[in-house]
């Protein structure tokens, strides 16, 4: 881990599903692994019919289950 990542926290996902109307549901919250968080996105999606990705900052797409990186809080 750099310096950097034990400041901030350790780096983590959330999965978010956004409907047709922009409203966010929660999937899963602090994923502490990227792996793990696109299989819940896998099969979260495929479960809606709906695409998938992870999102670096871009904007976020209506009926889309989104992989969302964020940093925890260091301990």
């Amino acid at each position: 881990m750099s310096a950097r990542e034990a400041k901030m926290g350790q780096p983590m996902y959330d999965v978010i599903f956004i409907d047709s109307q922009g409203d966010e549901t929660p999937l899963a919250q602090h994923v502490s692994d990227r792996d793990d968080a696109a299989a819940v996105a896998k099969h979260e999606a495929a479960e809606r019919g709906v695409g998938r990705m992870v999102l670096p900052g871009s904007s976020k797409l209506p009926n889309c289950v989104c992989v969302v990186p964020v940093v925890s809080e260091a301990a």
